[in-house]
């Protein structure tokens, strides 16, 4: 799986939405210049993205956790991984 910045799920036997959303980095002018022209030029992950800091499996691994249902251990993993977690009621339409 790969590590993106914002991360989603619903789980309808609890009522519940799960988020996992990357922390921005302060950025200066002079550092989102060099940032955004990184990422004009070349390909990869861009600074202080997810992508270059996660590892693959260990994501797979906190995923896992939430498909087991087990929502303490989920946002103890994704805490681990730098993510901001947020469970939150989520009414079903």
């Amino acid at each position: 799986m790969t590590p993106c910045t914002n991360h989603r799920y619903f789980l309808p036997s609890y009522g519940l939405a799960f988020e996992a959303s990357w922390p921005r980095p302060a950025r200066t002018g002079s550092s989102w210049i060099r940032a955004r022209l990184q990422g004009l030029l070349f390909d990869g992950p861009a600074p202080g993205s997810p992508e270059g800091t996660v590892n693959p499996d260990a994501l797979s691994a906190a995923v896992q956790l939430i498909e087991a249902q087990d929502i303490e251990a989920a946002t103890m993993a994704f805490t681990e991984l730098g993510y901001h977690v947020r469970v939150h009621a989520h009414a079903l339409r």
